[in-house]
């Protein structure tokens, strides 16, 4: 079953923002609440659309890119960002006294409050949320309840530290803003056809994905190619099975890709993103390389 606060939360990862997520989702639901899972999706993005036409320009600011992501063209998933890791980190290694670029800007929690603080609230006309931001879009619009977890995130990354930064001063992104770094499924494990369809349209994988749908089977049902078993129910069965060249199996799709790593559209960006995660039994953080984190004060624990 699809809820609102699913899908907003969906267009929200996607670089919409909070209230105009929040409007398309509650109006897709109220006039199709009974739709399978991928009519819902389509009803979605016409609702989007039609309510970014009538949002005024000067407010909708970094809220359409998911609405103009057919005019993206697709860049390499790891290209750009290594590139731009590379000449920071030369940057770095060749000019000493621009080394704050290529590092941490703080070195501890209250020094990080205060960098965030500090940021500028300029974006270009032309601006599109990188990745990066679309993976914590939430988090980053959040307050003081995932201020560690915000912390935890661009320590761990300092090179988007830097290029946050930048765009709050009204600077493009020097990353991937077209979602490619954010694609969980192998497209190597796809039909040729799938994989092509999808390497051209980025969002359409992430909202599969997104919903904890087979990106295979999702496609198929969408063309007709396929229609789930007699007496299943088709949210279910897109959330419960998976295409593979031998044949359909059964899998918690939900699960997969909680576990699963942002490998990107090209298959090759293991690793972009070291995250942390919330331990619920202790409630601790868990960072990428195993270092135990104080939920409250970002400090490490013995």
């Amino acid at each position: 079953m699809l809820d609102i606060s699913q899908a907003a939360n969906l267009l929200t990862s996607m670089g919409v923002s909070n209230a105009l997520a929040t409007r398309a989702a509650e109006r897709t639901a109220q006039n199709h609440s009974g739709a399978d899972p991928l009519t819902f999706l389509k009803e979605l993005r016409a609702t989007l659309e039609e309510l970014s036409k009538e949002t005024p320009a000067t407010t909708a600011g970094t809220a359409a890119s998911t609405a103009s992501s057919a005019k993206t063209a697709y860049t390499s998933t790891t290209d750009l960002y290594t590139k731009n890791t590379a000449a920071s980190n030369a940057t770095s290694a060749t000019a000493p006294a621009e080394k704050a670029v290529a590092t941490v800007p703080f070195k501890n929690l209250e020094e990080f409050k205060r960098w965030e603080k500090g940021l500028g609230d300029t974006f270009a006309a032309d601006y599109e949320p990188p990745d990066y931001v679309r993976l914590h879009a939430m988090m980053l619009s959040g307050g003081d309840d995932t201020v560690v977890g915000r912390y935890m995130f661009f320590k761990n990354h300092p090179e988007f530290a830097a290029d946050y930064a930048s765009i709050r001063k009204g600077n493009l992104s020097q990353f991937p803003t077209d979602g490619s770094t954010l694609v969980k499924s192998d497209l190597s494990k796809m039909s040729e056809e799938t994989a092509a369809y999808y390497r051209k349209n980025p969002n359409a994988l992430l909202a599969a994905e997104g919903f904890n749908m087979d990106p295979t089977l999702a496609k198929m049902r969408m063309s007709g190619d396929i229609n789930p078993p007699t007496g299943t129910d088709a949210s279910e069965w897109l959330m419960s099975s998976k295409w593979t060249k031998d044949g359909i199996v059964a899998q918690n799709n939900r699960v997969a890709y909680a576990n699963a790593d942002y490998i990107g559209l090209d298959g090759k960006g293991a690793g972009t993103y070291k995250l942390s995660r919330l331990d619920t039994a202790t409630g601790n953080i868990i960072n990428y390389d195993g270092r135990v984190y104080d939920p409250l004060t970002g400090e490490v624990k013995a």
